[in-house]
């Protein structure tokens, strides 16, 4: 093996395990050290495996990004705190770059794309050096599998690259060491599709392992991935976007098929489950288990800012740090209108204050003892659920004007919830679709993303903080990019996104 390739896959292996010492992934420690010849038994596939799965832990669980996606430009109100929060609230994400407040530099983290990359060098190497192994050691269809695992991975960090910034670097080569131009994000998003299409029939429909229900990608992992990257790609694409929504209809079509997975009804008991994750609603998350040692930052779920004791906090911890607006939950969740959702996931909805309570996410440990007890979150992260990909499949229905198909999808979350069906036509359909994103996937991170990318962001009806159109064209929707001095010196020619410098 030639030097420099040696030395490249140890740098880049130091970068996806470096928090590894004291972290666990269901108790399987990954290697320390890989080179080519590091991949001999298929247990170093595994460790190394599991290391990308570590990162994407870092990048999701130790930081704030999932919540600060639900703030952004949301109905939000009577927060206290650092400033930090009311600049996410109105856009002002230049104050955050300048900020000094702890927060702030919790925020900031969302504005570099370098853990991300970490994940997409790492899969690709994983890609290519498993494709060198030899039959006698891995068989053909464990091959085909960890290189699709390694085709989810790293397409799975460039949505998230392609959702916060725009147009994005790519490469699926292991080993590159070329400085790369930023391509169009609209390109990026189709050779993505492609690549996710090559792949998605070589992950398993199910795991044998119950412990890695969606923890490991199935290939309906991969069929909410790839409808997110359509629904995507047709907000850029100023051409024909029905092939995007009949992609999403048949992915919706196929998602059927696998049927392991289903919904659960809105009770307390099943809440707990679909956020503590493996449950038949979950698609792919990241796991946080105490019992495990596998936990992630405070700040890292919703009930950090929106909840208080019993479900987060010490017992004098009476008020959350922020509530929505009550006015908006009412309209989300109107009053005498039945709605398991309401009843069961909030308290105090229309005081506008603090006492409000978030119950959506009560799955705790404690944290110190006696007086000092600490409840801390204990869900997972939920970064594909079977209510996100069915709504997703009623909005491209309703896109293409099939609005029977569409109402069909659409009112499986409404019957779901205990909430009477849904009857409209038109835009007005498409507006119900949108609310119903709003109330399913509360404190879930998917807001932000689905107000940019249906352009409501724009809509002071739908947006706290509306964007002029000028501005949102400028890129005003995207995160400011954070380029590293080291990152500077590898890519002279990397630029940041305008608006922001």
């Amino acid at each position: 093996m030639k030097i420099k390739k040696l030395a490249y896959i140890l740098a880049v292996t130091a970068l996806v395990l470096s928090t590894s010492s004291c972290d666990k992934f269901l108790n399987v420690t990954p290697i320390d050290a890989l080179s080519g010849n590091n991949f001999g038994k298929p247990k170093d596939v595994e460790g190394y495996t599991n290391g990308i799965y570590l990162r994407l832990k870092t990048k999701i669980g130790n930081t704030a990004l999932l919540p600060s996606l639900e703030i952004r430009g949301n109905w939000i109100g009577s927060s206290s705190g650092p400033i930090t929060y009311i600049n996410l609230i109105y856009n002002n994400l230049k104050g955050i770059i300048g900020g000094g407040d702890d927060f702030d530099g919790v925020i900031r983290e969302n504005m570099s794309w370098k853990g991300w990359y970490d994940v997409i060098a790492a899969s690709n190497i994983l890609h290519a050096e498993v494709g060198n192994m030899p039959e006698s050691i891995i068989s053909a269809s464990e091959k085909k599998r960890y290189q699709a695992e390694a085709v989810f991975t790293r397409n799975l960090s460039y949505m998230y690259i392609c959702k916060m910034f725009g147009d994005a670097i790519y490469y699926t080569d292991a080993y590159n060491s070329k400085p790369l131009p930023r391509l169009p994000q609209l390109e990026v998003l189709k050779k993505c599709i492609a690549d996710m299409n090559s792949a998605k029939d070589n992950l398993p429909v199910k795991y044998p392992e119950a412990s890695l229900l969606g923890l490991r990608p199935t290939r309906a992992s991969a069929v909410a991935l790839l409808m997110h990257l359509n629904m995507w790609a047709a907000a850029w694409d100023t051409a024909d976007k029905s092939v995007y929504y009949k992609a999403v209809t048949a992915l919706g079509e196929e998602l059927k098929t696998y049927t392991d997975y289903r919904l659960l009804p809105i009770t307390v008991e099943n809440t707990k489950r679909i956020f503590k994750g493996r449950s038949s609603e979950n698609l792919f998350s990241i796991l946080q288990d105490y019992n495990y040692g596998e936990t992630f930052a405070d700040y890292a779920n919703s009930s950090y800012f929106f909840s208080h004791y019993p479900y987060r906090g010490t017992v004098t911890t009476t008020t959350s740090r922020m509530a929505y607006q009550g006015n908006y939950l009412e309209k989300l969740y109107p009053a005498g209108i039945a709605d398991q959702r309401r009843a069961l996931w909030f308290d105090n909805v229309s005081e506008n204050s603090l006492t409000f309570q978030f119950k959506k996410f009560i799955n705790t440990y404690a944290r110190g003892s006696g007086s000092g007890v600490t409840m801390v979150s204990d869900d997972s992260a939920i970064i594909f659920r079977l209510s996100d990909a069915i709504l997703l499949v009623a909005e491209a229905h309703a896109e293409l004007g099939q609005e029977t198909e569409a109402k069909a999808f659409l009112n499986q979350i409404r019957l779901n919830a205990g909430a009477s069906e849904i009857t409209t036509g038109g835009e007005t359909l498409k507006d119900d679709i949108f609310k119903e994103r709003c109330r399913e996937l509360i404190g879930e991170g998917q807001y932000y993303f689905d107000l940019v990318r249906t352009k409501r962001v724009v809509n002071s009806e739908f947006a706290n903080s509306p964007m002029s159109v000028g501005n949102f064209n400028n890129g005003a929707w995207t995160w400011p990019l954070i380029i590293t001095a080291e990152e500077r010196n590898a890519n002279p020619g990397l630029i940041g996104n305008n608006f922001w410098n």
